[in-house]
């Protein structure tokens, strides 16, 4: 007769094999990495990060596992072609660089895009902007608040993903290669997965 003790000592093994069986492998994790060009971000996004010393690469997973995956972007790593890393940046790093972007007498993240002269009230406050007629030099107190806002929304941020999901969202580094001159670079995922940048 098998003890109690023993019994469970049989159940607690079962339960961590089925565990073990279900946690996905990093082959079934699906990975595609671009880096942007300021055609390829979107409208909202403050395409002068590209012109500071910054670039965005778009990074797509998906989970081809039948178990969740935690995607931490704490694991990613960029190199470039020769094994050099590429630093990271953070929203808080890039933001104080966009803020000259932002003064009255400016056009704001749209730049040239409007030939036609100032946007209109609705475009200007569809982003972080100063107020249309402003003086020159001034900046709206929250302006670094809201163009922060909008890089950590478009930022990879710790997640769990489920089964046959996909995450999509962007990385920001500190390189001044931006679309296609960061090709040949390489991002390695857990030390495991290299991924050539385009």
């Amino acid at each position: 007769m098998v003890s109690c003790q023993v019994f469970k000592l049989m159940k607690v093994l079962v339960i961590s094999f089925l565990l073990l069986a279900s946690t996905p492998q990093i082959e079934e994790i699906t990975f595609e990495v671009s880096s942007l060009k300021q055609s390829e971000l979107p409208d909202d996004f403050p395409w002068q990060i590209l012109n500071e010393g910054f670039a965005v690469l778009k990074l797509r997973i998906r989970n081809g596992s039948s178990g969740i995956w935690t995607f931490d972007p704490g694991e990613v790593e960029v190199f470039e072609s020769g094994g050099k890393t590429i630093n990271r940046a953070a929203p808080t790093e890039i933001t104080p660089q966009l803020m000259k972007f932002y003064r009255g007498g400016q056009l704001g993240i749209y730049g040239e895009a409007y030939s036609g002269g100032r946007p209109t009230r609705e475009e200007w406050e569809r982003v972080p902007t100063v107020e249309p007629g402003a003086r020159a030099g001034t900046v709206s107190v929250n302006v670094a608040q809201r163009l922060r806002a909008i890089l950590e929304h478009y930022q990879l941020k710790q997640v769990e993903v489920a089964p046959g999901e996909t995450l999509e969202g962007f990385l920001y580094l500190k390189s001044k290669k931006t679309g296609s001159k960061l090709s040949g670079s390489f991002l390695r995922f857990e030390n495991q997965v290299s991924i050539e940048i385009p």
